[in-house]
């Protein structure tokens, strides 16, 4: 211990990660020095992931952006300006002005990503309150979950199923889609709890052999896409071996009969064997384990549902824990996601009743290509992004470009670092990160609010969104008071929705402990009484979900590419997080040996058919893109399936990323993301 002053400070972790981690921040002579995780918070503890332990260091980056900067290049040469304050808020109304005198405030397009999702600072904070006060086009944020929680909600009502935590309770624990270990790390121990004192058997559903499926029971390797088929088979032969839950099914259920007369009976275990590409007798342990193993509890995640099918195969999934009659159980049901459990105020926060004359057209993210290069009526000419990296996040990677280099586009970018989008940026303002703003955080994996104290002075010129967004409207004459609320007035206005799950949490409290959780029974039962549907039951019939074309029942829609045959060189690519990035931040480490360059892992006995060596350079192709990356051979994958990371930048990487590769397509629901539907084609690179 050093004669200097120490302290520390509770904050919360910014990034899309499930585990929405309580950590400390210690301080030296009043600066920031070294994060660890809060041993006080009952689900993230006192470990803090690889990822987000060196976020200081990000944080004193040399190369953080620190002051406003003008383009002074053409778009995408990265050469800019540093200008003040003043003068770049002056020329981003004046655009903003331009644009709805020239087209009308729908050809504003705010754009918010998930770099910091913070309730706060992140896509639905101040920037809401502004956009929606010009009348601006809306910002669908589709890219991620969207069609799961879709399809979830025509059967359970909402996607908030079981608390997470009482996974620990089970006896039958399926990993559906995700990888546990590596990106839901403080879930694990909750899981190796139910094995320990539960005897609980664990089982991955992946395309992958993770690290979660190598330390799980039992792995099954389906192919992508194809989850719902597998989901029919089990419940085939559950219903076969008289093995449901008939009490359960004929007190909580509407629609049982119907659903397993038209679907579940012509889905034998052979056909969900044949289109999964799995061992028929795999399909039946795992569906005696199942029957003899109650409760069962499953957690699934987002890769689930990134397909064509991909809402309807969320939808089928939900069925497997009502047949069983899991959800009346403490350690039974499923869990999507946690973030309908939190019950703040939405419209306070983002005031949509501030629109002049209602809603305005709504533009997906996914497809931001197309809304750059075919919208019209009006076209986009004015782009405002926070928190996102389209160019390297986004699918139909080339046509993002292009649309960013439009030269009667105006775009604005608001940024920590120069990614791949800055570049395309007439106006760069630099942004404060988590130990310099306040903020309010949920999750998506646990049931505890956190408040984020700032404990250090912005470097450089740096501001928090909210008070550019505040900067903004005042340039912009606006009046609306909400427009320049504080941060702590607008977190009291989130925290102030009246629901009892909020009671009696407040902002003094959260800033005293750092977090609460919200006020519900412990067991977590949500569905125990009725589910949150028009019948007040499970819904295997949905006349709503019929009417918005998706069948009365629950059914198999198979993927758009990753079945489908084609050249000898030809595989199902699946792309996934990796282990030092979340989606693209810590892109910009991929200079060194911590990361390296892009690979994508194949079968070896695939790499010898097409005469292809491990560690060789290829070029991955089809009729959208291409990329370049080093070859891994690993049985980790099955043949015919090719595995690549996400979130590396294209600039440090050749130009181009997996996403030149993927659609921008929309999956079945809610236009969701395709970026596991995807077929690609491998040769050596010259």
């Amino acid at each position: 211990m050093t004669d200097k002053a120490m302290s520390a400070a509770i904050g919360a972790c910014p990034l899309d990660c499930p585990d929405g981690c309580s950590w400390i921040v210690e301080l030296e002579d009043g600066q920031p020095k070294k994060l660890r995780g809060n041993p006080d918070h009952p689900f993230t503890g006192k470990t803090l992931c690889a990822k987000t332990l060196k976020y200081l260091d990000e944080v004193n980056h040399p190369e953080r952006l620190l002051y406003p900067m003008r383009r002074v290049g053409a778009k995408g040469s990265g050469a800019f300006e540093r200008i003040s304050w003043d003068e770049a808020i002056d020329e981003i109304a004046g655009k903003l002005q331009s644009a709805i005198d020239d087209f009308g405030s729908e050809a504003i397009l705010p754009y918010a990503g998930t770099g910091t999702v913070g309730l706060i600072q992140g896509m639905l904070g101040g920037g809401k309150r502004l956009f929606h006060a010009l009348g601006a086009s809306r910002h669908n944020p589709n890219i991620c979950s969207m069609a799961g929680h879709a399809g979830m909600k025509y059967t359970m009502g909402s996607a908030a199923g079981m608390d997470p935590e009482d996974l620990t309770e089970s006896k039958l624990i399926l990993l559906w889609a995700t990888n546990t270990v590596e990106t839901n790390q403080h879930l694990w121990p909750f899981i190796r709890k139910a094995q320990k004192e539960n005897n609980a058997k664990v089982v991955s559903i992946d395309p992958i052999r993770t690290e979660t499926a190598k330390r799980a029971d039992f792995h099954l390797p389906l192919h992508p896409g194809t989850d719902g088929a597998l989901v029919l088979g089990l419940i085939h032969q559950l219903v076969r071996t008289d093995a449901v839950n008939a009490d359960y099914l004929g007190r909580m259920t509407v629609g049982w009969e119907g659903f397993r007369d038209t679907v579940v009976k012509e889905f034998s275990v052979e056909k969900a064997a044949e289109v999964c590409r799995l061992p028929a007798d795999d399909i039946r342990k795992l569906a005696a384990w199942i029957a003899e193993s109650p409760p069962m509890g499953i957690k699934t995640a987002m890769g689930l549902q990134q397909h064509r099918g991909g809402g309807q195969a969320a939808r089928v999934l939900s069925c497997l824990p009502a047949v069983m009659g899991s959800f009346e159980r403490p350690g039974g049901g499923m869990v999507y996601s946690t973030g309908p459990t939190y019950k703040f105020n939405y419209d306070a926060l983002c005031r949509p009743d501030l629109q002049p004359g209602g809603p305005r057209r709504e533009l997906a993210m996914t497809r931001l290509g197309r809304s750059l290069l075919e919208t019209d009526d009006p076209p986009v000419k004015f782009l405002f992004l926070w928190g996102a990296n389209p160019v390297a996040s986004n699918p139909g990677q080339g046509r993002v470009r292009k649309g960013l280099a439009r030269e009667d586009l105006f775009t604005v970018v608001i940024e920590n670092f120069r990614t791949d989008t800055a570049d395309y940026a007439d106006i760069i303002l630099p942004g404060t990160m988590q130990t310099e703003h306040a903020d309010l955080h949920d999750s998506f994996s646990h049931m505890y609010i956190q408040w984020n104290e700032p404990v250090a002075e912005p470097r450089g010129e740096c501001l928090p969104h909210t008070e550019i967004f505040r900067r903004v409207a005042a340039a912009m004459n606006l009046s609306e008071p909400a427009l320049f609320a504080d941060d702590e007035t607008i977190a009291r206005e989130l925290l102030d929705s009246g629901h009892p799950a909020m009671s009696p949490i407040s902002l003094e409290s959260l800033k005293e402990r750092g977090w609460a959780r919200l006020n519900y029974e412990r067991p977590f039962l949500p569905f125990v009484r009725s589910f949150p549907t028009a019948s007040g039951k499970f819904e295997f019939e949905s006349a709503a979900a019929e009417a918005d074309g998706h069948g009365r029942f629950p059914h198999f829609v198979p993927p758009r590419e990753a079945l489908k045959s084609g050249p000898k060189n030809s595989f199902a690519l699946v792309t996934s997080a990796s282990k030092r990035m979340l989606n693209s931040i810590y892109g910009n480490r991929n200079r060194n040996a911590a990361a390296g360059s892009i690979t994508i892992s194949i079968h070896p006995g695939d790499a010898d058919r097409l005469s292809l060596s491990d560690g060789s350079k290829v070029r991955v192709f089809n009729q959208r893109g291409e990329y370049r990356a080093v070859l891994i051979c690993d049985d980790k994958v099955q043949p015919g399936v090719a595995h690549t990371p996400k979130g590396y930048w294209p600039r440090f990487n050749g130009g181009a990323s997996a996403n030149a590769v993927v659609a921008e397509d929309s999956a079945d629901m809610a236009d969701g993301p395709m970026f596991k539907d995807i077929r690609v084609e491998i040769e050596a690179a010259s």
